[in-house]
């Protein structure tokens, strides 16, 4: 398997998982994904097709650079703000918490942000394969 396969489909993966999470504000974002949650807790990490792509990567390659930890790191991170926003949004309802974030929940998510992982975790993937070979 080559480098630029891996990174492709890294990509194309994480544009997938930007599909499957989009929404226009943060809390209908938060929403979507207490959807998938809702119905199996196996398929809300299973749309995470990212982070199980960089398991992947680091098991298929025997790689576990700095920049395979770093993006482990991040998306381990992600997944667990999302569950946590959940938690405290709609799970365990905290009216104090809610009226804190009131406005950051309510307000725009400009489409910027979340291309982020898509520019990111390949980018990651392709600097700890090209380290590997």
């Amino acid at each position: 398997m080559s480098i630029f396969s891996v990174v492709l489909i890294s990509f194309i993966l994480e544009i997938l998982e930007v599909i499957l999470q989009y929404n226009n504000t943060l809390k209908g974002s938060i929403y979507r994904l207490y959807g998938y949650y809702y119905k199996n807790t196996f398929l809300f990490f299973g749309i995470h097709f990212g982070y199980l792509w960089i398991i992947f990567v680091s098991l298929y390659f025997n790689n576990l650079s700095w920049a395979l930890i770093l993006a482990l790191t991040l998306k381990t991170l992600d997944i667990f703000t999302k569950i946590d926003l959940m938690n405290k949004l709609i799970i365990k309802p905290d009216r104090e918490y809610i009226s804190e974030l009131s406005s950051l929940l309510d307000s725009k998510i400009p489409v910027w942000v979340y291309l982020i992982g898509p520019l990111t975790y390949p980018y990651l993937i392709y600097i700890a394969l090209k380290a590997y070979s």
